[in-house]
């Protein structure tokens, strides 16, 4: 909703809208619902409404959030942590939900298919600058460091043995 927009009479119907733009945790939901200036009781009990319902759920969100970083927009699982944990989402919840879907083997592998995609995209450019251009790329994306230059230097390996 646009913030011009009269605050909706019924607390139910702008629950219900904020979620079919896309899923929410509860704190953000609580949060919208603050912003648009429903009284603490009235958007707890909507909020309270909502999860014995099914409609708010933290542990599906952040489920769904690591799968679609992963496969999506691909980030580091310190990434991912760092933002579910700024959307509302209980540490531990995060850390359990991690482990379940986003194991830290599969952190390199990927890093490593993210690294591969932007090699074959850049190999025409000079080889220091592309190797800088892909820890970066892998740094911004909150890869550690040496998950980053692992990851760089069997891609790099694997494409110098592809060229000859």
């Amino acid at each position: 909703m646009k913030p011009n927009n009269p605050k909706p009479s019924d607390p139910w119907a702008y629950l219900t809208l904020l979620l079919r733009y896309r899923p929410r945790s509860i704190a953000e939901a609580r949060q919208r619902m603050a912003q648009q200036g429903y009284d603490s009781t009235i958007t707890k009990d909507t909020i309270d409404q909502a999860i014995a319902t099914g409609l708010l759920d933290d542990a599906g969100f952040a489920k769904l959030w690591i799968r679609d970083r992963m496969w999506h927009h691909p980030l580091s699982r310190a990434a991912i942590a760092q933002e579910l944990r700024q959307k509302g989402i209980d540490p531990e919840l995060v850390a359990a939900t991690l482990q379940a879907e986003y194991p830290a083997v599969q952190e390199v592998e990927l890093a490593t298919g993210l690294a591969e995609t932007r090699m074959r995209n850049s190999l025409g450019i000079n080889p220091d600058k592309r190797r800088n251009r892909l820890i970066s790329l892998l740094e911004r994306r909150g890869f550690s460091r040496g998950v980053v230059y692992q990851v760089v230097t069997a891609v790099e390996k694997e494409f110098e043995r592809a060229e000859d």
